[in-house]
């Protein structure tokens, strides 16, 4: 008996029109990131789009998230496809190279075939908005020579800032991107309040506690909304993983004029049924964390205290896994995890053989049931307030 031949991504890309990654036009679209090097999640994602008629970015990873992980954008696309195709996903998906910043960035997203195109332009902000105008035309004008004739979408990341990005800046930028003819689909401006990893939205902390006061972001979103209602450009939220209590206002004020990135809880999604499951690997996992934590917590806006967190040698699996919940577990563990998840994925032992990553995918396919039901709920949460009434 010969074993059939798998088809690699470029096999079925060749053959499969609903294994590409193609434009999105219409909305709400959602940027279903997803950072661990197999497909196991990815191809939930996809059976989530398809079963809820989903505009999906089934492919989107940073910059720095490709570089953390120590992959490429052509192996998140590859994922994609694969993940397409054995989920036998009918509906069009994208890919989106995320907060691109270099030429190399670009041509990189091009070669892998993104179709969403995210420039981030925080650093040129600092310098004024005549440079960050600047740096988009020329970001956007050598996509275009690139793609040549293939359609793409693009987007401005304004939202690794320290301050909220003022309206009046947002329509200057537009106002001046018009006039030199630049297609910008999206922007993504630094709101107010904190979009922290891995836990709900706050506005600010007083007294060492998050107030969890959403009206000023609301005002922020329904004058945003004013500002670009004339321009014809989507609205974008950076860090929208787990920001619960802002979907249903996103839904409310843009009327599906969104596009809501997610990407890094999924692996907290993982991380919780090898918690359950297999809890001398989790709190393997949780040593290394923590002793990576201040040095990969660079780059990331957090205010996890190390003096909250559980003790995770004397807890069970079932209950640490309570812990990483979303909403009701310790948000302090779950962000220590969650930015270390880069130095986890790609750890090796002397002989260079993975140190966490094959343990870890051996986990999730003896208990692929469990991990099927959690990631759905999880995702479920993150699309409900947007699904038709």
């Amino acid at each position: 008996m010969t074993l059939s031949k798998v088809p690699l991504p470029a096999e079925l890309r060749a053959k499969y029109a609903a294994t590409r990654p193609r434009v999105l036009n219409r909305t709400p679209v959602f940027g279903f990131g997803y950072r661990s090097p197999w497909q196991l999640g990815n191809i939930i994602q996809a059976r989530v789009a398809q079963k809820y008629r989903l505009n999906v970015m089934l492919a989107q990873q940073s910059v720095r998230e490709i570089e953390r992980t120590g992959r490429s954008f052509q192996d998140v696309v590859d994922s994609a496809t694969l993940s397409a195709h054995a989920a036998r996903l009918t509906r069009p998906w994208g890919a989106d190279g995320d907060h691109l910043k270099t030429p190399a960035d670009i041509r990189a997203a091009v070669k892998a075939g993104c179709t969403h195109f995210t420039y981030d332009v925080s650093h040129e902000l600092a310098q004024g908005l005549n440079a960050a105008s600047k740096k988009v035309g020329a970001m956007v004008r050598l996509t275009r020579t690139l793609k040549g004739r293939r359609p793409f979408t693009t987007e401005i990341s304004l939202d690794e800032t320290e301050h909220t990005t003022a309206l009046e800046d947002v329509l200057r930028l537009l106002q001046t991107w018009r006039k030199q003819g630049l297609p910008i689909t999206e922007i993504a401006p630094r709101f107010p309040g904190y979009f922290e990893k891995a836990i709900d939205y706050y506005l600010r902390i007083e007294h060492g506690r998050r107030i969890h006061d959403t009206a000023e972001f609301e005002q922020y979103l329904v004058g945003l909304l004013e500002v670009v209602r004339g321009f014809g450009v989507r609205i974008c939220v950076h860090s929208g993983s787990d920001k619960f209590s802002i979907y249903p206002i996103l839904a409310k004020v843009l009327h599906n004029n969104v596009h809501l990135k997610t990407a890094g809880t999924y692996y907290l999604e993982e991380l919780k049924i090898i918690a359950r499951h297999d809890v001398a690997l989790f709190r393997a996992i949780y040593r290394f964390s923590l002793a990576q934590f201040q040095q990969d917590r660079a780059t990331y806006e957090l205010s996890a205290d190390l003096s909250q967190l559980p003790d995770v040698e004397a807890l069970d699996g079932p209950a640490l896994a309570g812990l990483l919940k979303s909403g009701c577990g310790n948000d302090h563990l779950r962000q220590i995890l969650h930015v270390t998840y880069g130095s986890v994925l790609t750890a090796r032992c002397a002989d260079g053989q993975p140190l966490f990553a094959e343990n870890m995918i051996a986990v999730l396919k003896r208990h692929k049931a469990d991990y099927t039901r959690e990631m759905e709920q999880h995702l479920l949460r993150h699309i409900r307030p947007f699904l038709p009434a």
